[in-house]
């Protein structure tokens, strides 16, 4: 299975912790192929530094770290969504063939995408049987 990560799930996960990042652990040490865009690593540390200035570099590090695939983000518009900010994230989803989408983001979970399936955190775990 092929799972791409949205920024929000991202700050969850190492921001906040809790059931996100215990979903986030159990992908990683699954057989589950774990996808970062440039595009999402460029707004995680974007945001990471602008919200949360004292932790930032250190979550950063930890992030780079992680077993992700960081993968190229589509140099073209791909799909629609309602929120035209989240259309390069639905782009490098489509560009990098993943199965799933992974996000918080309700103009996501709202929408009647069928390619990649989008799964909230909790949904996934859910589909998982977590």
């Amino acid at each position: 299975m092929k799972v791409m990560l949205d920024t929000n799930v991202l700050i969850s996960a190492l921001v906040f912790g809790g059931k996100t990042r215990k979903l986030l652990e159990h992908l990683v040490l699954s057989e589950t192929e774990i996808f970062v865009s440039e595009y999402v690593c460029n707004e995680f540390c974007e945001k990471l530094r602008l919200k949360w200035p004292n932790k930032a570099e250190k979550l950063i590090s930890i992030f780079r770290k992680m077993n992700f695939n960081f993968c190229k983000s589509s140099e073209k518009m791909l799909g629609e969504v309602r929120d035209k900010k989240d259309i390069p994230v639905l782009s490098d989803a489509i560009f990098n063939s993943v199965d799933i989408l992974l996000t918080g983001d309700k103009d996501f979970l709202e929408s009647d995408i069928k390619h990649p399936l989008i799964f909230s955190p909790s949904m996934l775990a859910d589909f998982l049987g977590m």
